[in-house]
C-alpha cells in the first residue's frame, strides 16, 4: 500500500471535522442564539476558534501532502520545485481558498465583535467551496460544484449541532431550555436533510451513472454503505424527535442523559460516514465515465 493512499484521506478527513464543525456551529449559533445559555453559547464561540486555529496548522500540511502525492514521496513535499507546481494545481489552490476561510474566521472569532457575520460567512463560503473545486467535484461543471457545496452545507448542520447539543444536556435542562432548542433542532432537520437527500442522491446518479455502476463498481458499494449510515443517522434522529425530546418536558434530567447518550452514538456513525466520504473522494473512481 502506498503511502499516499493512508496520507491523503487521513488529511481529507481532519479537513473535513474540522471544516464542517466550524461551519456547523456558526449555523447552530444563527438558529438558536435567542435560546442558548451563556455557556452554552460560549462554548459555541470556542469550538468555532479553536477549529478554525486547528485548521491554520492543518492546511499547511495538507498543501505539502499535495505537493508529495505529485511527486509520489515524502522529499516531494518539501521540494520547491513540487511545491510551486502545488501552488498551480487545483488541488493545492483548494487548499489555499480553505486556508484563506480559516484565517477569515479565526480573525472574525478572535478581534471582531461576533454580532458582524460577514467575515464569518465569507470564510464559511470559502471553506465549502474549497472542496468542490477540484477532482470528482468538477465532473459535470458548475452543477456538481453546487450540490457538493449544499450536501456539504446539509451534513455541516449535523456535524456542527451535535456537539453543542451534548453540551446543552449538562447546563440548559432547566426552564425548559433544553426541550426548545431540541425541538428547534428537529424543525430545522427536516430541511436540511432534505437538501442533504436532494444533492447526495444528485450526486450519486452523475457520479455512479447507472445501476450497474452502483451494484457492481467498488465506488457504488462504498456509495451503498454511507447511504446505510445515513439511513441509521436518520433513524436515530427520529427516535430522538418523537420520543426523547418531548419526554424532556416531563422528567428532564433523566431524559437529558438518554439524548446525551443517543447522541454519542450518533457522532460514532457520524465519524464512520466522514471517514467514508474521506475515502471515496480521494482514492476511489467513480464509473460515470
Amino acid at each position: 500500500m502506498e503511502l499516499w493512499t493512508v496520507l491523503v484521506p487521513l488529511g481529507k478527513f481532519v479537513a473535513y471535522v474540522l471544516s464542517l464543525l466550524m461551519v456547523g456551529t456558526g449555523l447552530f449559533i444563527l438558529h438558536f442564539k435567542s435560546m442558548l445559555s451563556l455557556s452554552t453559547f460560549t462554548y459555541c464561540q470556542k469550538l468555532i476558534f479553536q477549529s478554525s486555529l486547528a485548521g491554520l496548522m492543518v492546511a499547511p500540511l495538507l498543501f505539502l501532502l499535495v505537493a508529495g502525492n505529485l511527486g509520489g514521496d515524502l522529499a516531494s513535499a518539501i521540494d520547491p520545485l513540487m511545491i510551486s507546481i502545488a501552488f498551480s494545481s487545483k488541488a493545492g489552490q483548494a487548499v489555499l481558498v480553505l486556508f484563506l476561510g480559516f484565517l477569515l474566521v479565526c480573525f472574525w472569532s478572535y478581534f471582531l465583535p461576533k454580532q458582524i457575520w460577514t467575515v464569518a460567512l465569507a470564510g464559511f463560503s470559502l471553506i465549502l467551496i474549497s472542496f468542490s473545486v477540484y477532482g470528482h467535484s468538477t465532473i459535470n461543471g458548475y452543477s456538481t460544484q453546487l450540490l457538493i457545496v449544499l450536501h456539504l452545507l446539509a451534513i455541516s448542520y449535523w456535524v456542527g449541532s451535535f456537539l453543542p447539543l451534548r453540551y446543552s444536556t449538562y447546563r440548559d435542562i432547566e426552564d425548559e431550555k433544553l426541550f426548545q432548542i431540541a425541538h428547534k433542532f428537529g424543525i430545522y432537520a427536516v430541511y436540511y436533510i432534505l437538501v442533504l437527500l436532494v444533492a447526495g442522491v444528485s450526486l450519486g446518479t452523475i457520479l455512479v451513472g447507472s445501476l450497474n455502476g452502483l451494484l457492481y463498481s467498488t465506488y457504488g458499494q462504498v456509495f451503498l454503505l454511507k447511504l446505510s449510515l445515513v439511513s441509521i443517522l436518520l433513524g436515530i434522529g427520529a427516535m430522538n424527535k418523537f420520543k426523547l425530546v418531548p419526554n424532556l418536558q416531563s422528567n428532564g434530567k433523566a431524559n437529558a442523559v438518554k439524548l446525551r447518550k443517543s447522541i454519542g452514538r450518533e457522532i460514532i456513525i457520524l465519524a464512520f460516514i466522514l471517514v467514508i466520504s474521506s475515502i471515496v473522494s480521494t482514492a476511489i473512481e467513480p464509473p460515470y465515465k
